[in-house]
């Protein structure tokens, strides 16, 4: 693969490559987009090659599975994780936020207290929230770049807890948890009775040197009710079709799920995904591996370009994945006054904050604000690095300029 020469996407009715998208948080549309966490990087060659085949198909109709799509998940958490989980033990979803939200509403009661470490992926909030739950955020502590589970303000935070909501690895500061970590918050949650769903999207692409562990996996010893969720769709950027799988802690709880997406006419996917997805389980490996020595690469140009040019502006954690928090803390309070002193120029960007309204306008990079992840990150900007690393660095250019002409 090429990762080096990015896909043209603009036109191709991609929601992050959308001009009116792009100005709702940015306040520009013509700036480039650093937002929507899917790549610029074209699919694995197999994969592209089963899309082509099925274009040519001529007739879309009814698939009929059997067990191949769990074989090939189970295939995939064997020979990535070294998980052994038998293809009974996976069950498909229709989508990771979906499965999410369907297992939250199953196994939890309204006003239930739902602690969500912060900063938080959106929709978590909104999962909670309109379930009728009673969102816990916990903020993670942060210093200097490095964000970190602080574990006896979370035993604090557990008072009353009946769901803990996690995301391993953590979206957007990157944190890969440790084994060690993992089984202290599976201890927490059996210790109060607490179900433990683990969001794995990102867990596919931990860059090397760092080695995620998944939840279910870490819960073989500890025992706590557990859903671990995972998905091809940022592992293969396949983002775009809804396809997840959710292995349970126990078969009560997997039947629970199973009779549901049943009633609601859920449980079967669509012959497009289920076809990519068996083959990227089963081809992808090593289109995989070198994805993660490339976006780690570009998490090590990022960090050494701003250690050159702005050390005041610090990437978080940032050892998995393609997104980062970058720390504007040094720069806010000039940037702030510079976008509320001059409405005309910043008009627009009702659907972002301070930050991506500024680096939209002066740096031409339209960035997901620091506030759709919790109001206590106004200082931080997500940065999307799932490109070209010329993409990349020029974009940091702009950003550094951007803040050094205050």
């Amino acid at each position: 693969m090429n990762f080096d020469t990015p896909a043209k996407r603009k036109g191709t009715n991609s929601v992050k490559w959308d001009s009116e998208a792009i100005a709702n948080i940015a306040s520009n549309p013509e700036a480039e987009p650093f937002w929507v966490a899917d790549m610029d990087f074209l699919t694995d060659p197999d994969i592209r090659k089963t899309g082509l085949e099925l274009a040519e198909l001529g007739i879309y109709a009814y698939p009929d599975f059997h067990d191949r799509l769990e074989s090939a998940a189970s295939h995939w958490l064997e020979a990535k994780h070294g998980w052994s989980v038998g293809a009974d033990d996976i069950t498909f979803a229709m989508g990771m936020l979906h499965g999410i939200a369907s297992t939250l509403e199953l196994f939890t009661e309204p006003g239930d207290k739902v602690l969500v470490p912060s900063p938080m992926y959106r929709p978590f909030r909104d999962i909670v929230v309109n379930n009728g739950r009673v969102l816990i955020e916990f903020p993670l502590s942060y210093d200097a770049g490095r964000f970190y589970l602080d574990r006896e303000r979370f035993q604090k935070a557990m008072e009353g807890v009946s769901c803990i909501l996690f995301c391993s690895p953590h979206n957007p500061s990157g944190i890969v948890f440790t084994e060690d970590e993992l089984e202290f918050v599976l201890m927490e949650g059996k210790k109060h009775g607490a179900i433990v769903l683990s969001d794995e999207i990102h867990s596919d692409l931990v860059h090397p040197g760092f080695r995620h562990i998944p939840m279910g996996k870490a819960n073989e010893r500890i025992g706590a009710r557990c859903a671990t969720f995972f998905a091809p769709s940022k592992t293969f950027n396949i983002a775009g079709e809804h396809c997840s799988f959710v292995h349970f802690s126990d078969d009560g709880m997997k039947k629970t799920f199973i009779a549901r997406e049943k009633a609601m006419k859920l449980a079967e996917p669509s012959i497009v995904i289920g076809e990519l997805t068996i083959t990227a389980y089963e081809k992808g490996l090593e289109y995989n591996n070198e994805l993660c020595r490339y976006l780690g690469g570009n998490m090590s140009a990022i960090s050494t370009f701003l250690k050159d040019n702005c050390p005041e502006i610090k990437a978080a954690n940032g050892n998995a994945s393609f997104v980062t928090f970058l720390d504007i803390s040094s720069y806010y309070d000039k940037i702030e006054h510079e976008v509320l002193s001059d409405p005309g120029k910043y008009k627009g960007g009702q659907g972002g904050g301070i930050l991506s309204r500024f680096f939209g306008v002066n740096a031409s990079a339209a960035m997901n604000d620091g506030t759709w992840f919790g109001d206590d990150w106004n200082h931080f900007v997500r940065f999307n690095y799932g490109t070209s690393r010329e993409n990349v660095l020029n974009a940091l250019s702009r950003i550094v300029d951007a803040v050094k002409s205050l």
